[in-house]
């Protein structure tokens, strides 16, 4: 069974046209299902994201609703991280973090949040609010789907020390775009808890599609985590302004060429499926 680790779903393109135009085929459940369908995925976790800033043509405040209300409707096929306290909020590192964790997880069910964290380190792991947030997080039993830059690797370490019990699971190869880069997250996979998401191939890489650059430092992400904490996502539909659905199932089956059938199944839906069961 192949499940999608990472995607999402959007009310409105957040993106300014400029930037980028959405898909032809739109951001909805629906355009999602197909996608699924059409490539032999059989589930998704969606990553909420709340972005698309204060222009009412971009905007998705109540992404958590949408994405929670989607899961109702196709539970077979649907989960979700809950978008808590990312970087885009007005409560990014702000007083009170546990409270709104709770709070969204009570109200939207998801067995997982996701954090988005800025460019910099800000010592906010470090700091007591830090602690409650992360404490609260391990005694719900949830996932943290965590979006960290190279700049705090170090820090999620010393979290993940310090919350054994809760799993962590980062963002496109941990946005590890050079070899110095990969061999400090390399360090990281001391952590059991730790996983990382294949996915973002081009966040990762210096090179146009298919990312060449990237198969020989995924090759060693893979040999220091082992194929069950790595876990394959397609980033839809972002990454469809780049290539579509099936290259980003194609890219990361031809960058792990060299693992077993049975390690690539860890990769296309064991290991997510470990860290967040479907249940019935």
């Amino acid at each position: 069974m192949i499940v999608d680790a990472h995607c999402h779903l959007w009310r409105r393109w957040p993106y300014p046209a400029a930037a980028a135009t959405p898909p032809a085929a739109g951001t909805t459940p629906e355009a999602l299902l197909d996608e699924l369908a059409a490539n032999g995925v059989s589930r998704a976790v969606v990553v909420a994201a709340a972005i698309g800033g204060e222009d009412a043509r971009t905007a998705n405040p109540l992404n958590n609703d949408d994405v929670a209300r989607a899961g109702r409707e196709h539970p077979e096929a649907l989960r979700m991280f809950a978008d808590v306290d990312s970087r885009w909020s007005s409560s990014y590192h702000r007083p009170g973090a546990a409270a709104r964790l709770a709070e969204e997880i009570g109200r939207t069910g998801a067995g997982g949040f996701t954090h988005y964290l800025g460019d910099d380190d800000d010592g906010w792991f470090d700091t007591a609010a830090a602690a409650e947030f992360f404490a609260a997080a391990e005694s719900l039993g949830l996932v943290a789907s965590v979006h960290a830059p190279p700049a705090w690797h170090a820090a999620i370490g010393g979290m993940a020390e310090r919350h054994p019990d809760l799993p962590i699971l980062l963002h496109h190869q941990g946005l590890a775009s050079t070899d110095g880069e990969v061999e400090a997250l390399i360090v990281l996979a001391a952590h059991p808890s730790i996983a990382v998401k294949v996915s973002g191939f081009r966040y990762v890489s210096k090179a146009a599609a298919p990312y060449a650059d990237v198969k020989p430092r995924l090759e060693r992400l893979a040999r220091a985590f082992g194929a069950e904490r790595l876990a394959w996502g397609s980033d839809w539909p972002v990454s469809t302004r780049h290539h579509s659905y099936a290259d980003a199932l194609a890219f990361a089956a031809d960058a792990l060429a060299f693992l077993d059938a049975s390690e690539l199944d860890w990769v296309f839906g064991g290991t997510i499926l470990a860290l967040y069961p479907w249940g019935s």
